[in-house]
């Protein structure tokens, strides 16, 4: 009796621990390729993106080429990556191929500077929901977490995240357009401290950080967070990009 016992509580042990470690297989293709400021940040985002690849058993693949964006590579996909872009980085059709790719199921996800990219191209502003219009230096700041159901927001211990990063600002508030996981209290920050962009009108008062939306059968995920080098360290950031990236890649 007690071997038939420890051999259910083996097999549940077991059972338990391959469900907690299981994610889902993944091909990635992270994207990197600027055309205006460049970030400093870029190789180390990349190292953590490779780290959560190899710890999670995802394909990822790197690059800054543009050629890659064609029908036929997107189709083998399950998420593309901004990876820090910025300004025009695809050419018309590359626009195309990543217009349709997402229409009809696929993931893309912009890390830090999505709305710092392709100012021009209406149907990539729309689908992030804003385009940057500036930021004050670097400085610590105190992040809402206002839905913590997310697989990109549930670790997060409290509905609060004080934290030091670069806090963009947008030319509009995307609220009405999109599901907002995370924004910030400009009382907790310099927020109209725009000594960089003369002019820039930074304050917006209810202040969307991190949102997600449907485009067609696809998904586009959001987030103005990841400026800073040392927050590819940090387990909580790094857990927020590990469930918006399962939540962007799949189905469900």
């Amino acid at each position: 009796m007690k071997q038939t016992l420890y051999l259910i509580l083996f097999l549940f042990m077991i059972a338990t621990t391959q469900s907690q470690n299981q994610t889902p297989d993944l091909k990635i293709l992270a994207f990197s390729k600027t055309a205006g400021y460049r970030h400093g940040a870029i190789p180390q985002s990349l190292i953590a993106l490779g780290q959560l690849a190899e710890q999670n058993n995802w394909k990822i693949i790197a690059t800054e080429e543009g050629e890659i964006f064609t029908p036929e590579n997107l189709s083998s996909f399950d998420l593309v990556i901004f990876v820090h872009t910025t300004k025009d980085i695809l050419e018309a059709d590359q626009q195309e191929a990543l217009k349709d790719y997402v229409e009809n199921g696929g993931g893309l996800l912009a890390l830090h500077t999505g709305a710092d990219t392709e100012y021009d191209w209406p149907w990539y502003v729309e689908a992030i929901g804003a385009s940057f219009v500036g930021h004050p230096p670097s400085q610590q700041g105190k992040l809402i977490i206002e839905d913590r159901s997310h697989p990109a927001t549930a670790h997060f211990p409290d509905s609060t995240w004080v934290v030091t990063d670069e806090w963009y600002s947008f030319d509009r508030n995307p609220r009405e357009d999109v599901h907002v996981l995370i924004s910030i209290d400009e009382d907790s920050y310099e927020v109209d401290d725009n000594r960089w962009f003369e002019g820039a009108q930074q304050r917006i008062g209810d202040h969307p950080l991190v949102w997600y939306r449907l485009v067609g059968k696809g998904k586009v995920f959001q987030t103005a967070l990841g400026h800073e080098p040392e927050l590819y360290h940090n387990p909580l950031f790094l857990q927020h990009l590990k469930g918006a990236i399962l939540w962007t890649a799949t189905e469900e």
